[in-house]
């Protein structure tokens, strides 16, 4: 199996842990073996209703997706800097839908390093990290409509 291939395979789990709302899948075959985890959804909140509780359960992985973009009460934000979209647009976690992500929840950034994209225009928007810390959260899903001045990362 030349690189393409596991290039190929490995997008297609991706996809299938996005769509099936998995966690973890792993896939031998002949002399490969390629494991792929998913970090856990943050929860949302419908736009609507900001100060309700959340709606996202483990039991609904599916409603996630089609949920309005994440938009959370302070009360219920960790401790640490909220990295706010500067402008309304699309959220991605990612330059490309096949690259990873940015950053995670639990890794070290430095100020300056990408933590997202926001979209604007057919513009797209690198969003640094104000300050060097570790990611505590991730409030929006790629393709969320994220607007002026919502929260979207936590840096502690």
């Amino acid at each position: 199996m030349d690189i393409k291939e596991l290039k190929d395979v490995a997008v297609e789990l991706m996809d299938a842990l996005k769509n099936r709302g998995l966690g973890e899948v792993e896939l031998e075959l002949d002399d490969v073996k390629i494991k792929i985890k998913s970090a856990p959804p943050a929860p949302v909140l419908p736009v609507a209703a900001p100060a309700a509780a959340p709606v996202a359960t483990a039991a609904a992985p599916a409603a996630q997706s089609e949920a309005a973009p994440a938009a959370v009460a302070a009360e219920e934000l960790p401790a640490g800097t909220p990295v706010k979209s500067p402008l309304v647009g699309t959220f991605y976690s990612s330059p490309a839908p096949d690259a990873p992500p940015f950053v995670l929840v639990g890794q070290k950034v430095k100020e300056g390093d990408t933590l997202f994209i926001i979209e604007a225009m057919k513009t797209m928007n690198e969003i640094k990290a104000p300050c060097d810390g570790t990611v505590v959260r991730i409030l929006a899903q790629p393709g969320d409509m994220v607007e002026y001045n919502q929260t979207v990362v936590i840096i502690e």
